[in-house]
């Protein structure tokens, strides 16, 4: 092994010896691994569908461009922070997107520390560029039986399953009969609509995250009617697994997420809900509210699929419309057996400055 600089020997041969004394073992035979071919075979195994092609295109795209050719033990942190702030961010990435690639390069970085070809990972002390969250509205009632009018009659029902039981759309779009237990009043989310390479939508028997698989949530009356009425309207569509999916598009296939969202839109505009409303934030809408109501932080978790309360928590830090206002009432309660509305003086409006003149 031959090194440009003296110094880098000298730093790679601390390395070696801090991890021997540490009981790591450092096989002289990776000291000639690049990046390229540890990436590409991390790349070779099995994953989700959806999982692998967002590692392949951040691989390909973001990573392999700036470390392909470079020797693994090569890489420090100092490396890893000029790629994103000087590379990702200068590209004009959004934040969300580069804490994306990031986790790419450091799953596959950490796999390389499991199999002992490097010691150590350079993912250390890395900065990365904030992320700042959309503030949340949610929807009021008004508005989501709004776009649940302004929507085609054969997907109506869809925005029930996101405002009443938080799915994501894709969730939505693969729901299927043996899913919805009527007589309950449930749901079960075990399958979704995912948009591969080839373009062609295909519905899976996963969700997004573990936590999200196979989650029961509670169908509100209002999802069960919206449901029954479609069921009575639209028949199922049976794929070659026997699997009948609720919802079609209009052209009786497995629904295309590009092409719904062009009606979403137009029925965005018709129901005059605010430019840049999404499905997701029918979620969004399903557990603001739901925690408005006092449905405790770890039931709505599950519902929603999250991991953990965090998320919860970070996502929906912000108030309902109207709440304050209505929880004043139950404020008053507290120390009164009835509330009241309090006549305010005229006088109080009055400039403070007229009395000094």
């Amino acid at each position: 092994m031959t090194f440009e600089k003296k110094a880098d020997a000298q730093a790679y041969e601390r390395k070696v010896l801090e991890a021997k004394s540490n009981g790591v073992a450092v096989r002289p035979k990776h000291l000639r691994t690049t990046f390229l071919a540890h990436s590409e075979e991390w790349l070779k195994r099995p994953r989700k569908d959806t999982t692998q092609e967002s590692y392949e295109s951040n691989m390909r795209k973001h990573v392999q461009p700036t470390f392909g050719g470079v020797l693994l033990h090569r890489i420090e942190p100092k490396h890893v922070q000029a790629w994103i702030d000087d590379v990702l961010v200068a590209k004009g990435l959004a934040a969300r997107t580069v804490h994306l690639v990031y986790k790419t390069f450091r799953a596959c970085i950490n796999s390389a520390v499991r199999q002992r070809i490097i010691p150590f990972s350079p993912c250390v002390d890395i900065v990365l560029p904030e992320i700042t969250r959309k503030r949340i509205v949610p929807a009021t009632r008004e508005q989501a039986w709004a776009l649940y009018e302004a929507m085609p009659k054969h997907s109506r029902a869809l925005i029930m399953l996101g405002v009443g039981c938080g799915l994501r759309s894709g969730e939505a779009f693969g729901m299927c009969r043996d899913a919805v237990d009527f007589d309950a009043g449930t749901v079960t989310v075990k399958r979704q609509v995912v948009m591969l390479k080839d373009k062609k939508p295909r519905l899976v028997d996963y969700n997004k995250t573990k936590s999200s698989h196979g989650r029961e949530v509670p169908l509100p009356a209002f999802a069960h009617r919206a449901l029954l009425d479609h069921l009575d309207a639209h028949s199922v569509l049976r794929d070659a697994e026997g699997r009948e999916l609720l919802f079609r598009s209009s052209w009786g296939n497995v629904i295309r997420r590009h092409t719904f969202y062009k009606t979403f839109q137009r029925a965005l505009v018709k129901a005059g809900l605010p430019k840049g409303f999404r499905f997701h934030d029918l979620r969004h809408s399903f557990a603001s509210h739901a925690l408005d109501q006092g449905i405790a932080e770890s039931t709505v978790q599950l519902y929603m699929g999250h991991s953990g309360p965090e998320e919860l928590r970070e996502v929906y830090r912000h108030q309902v419309k109207g709440a304050a206002s209505r929880d004043r009432k139950a404020l008053e309660a507290v120390f009164f057996e009835e509330t009241e509305d309090v006549e305010i003086p005229a006088e109080v409006f009055e400039d403070d400055g007229a009395e000094d003149a």
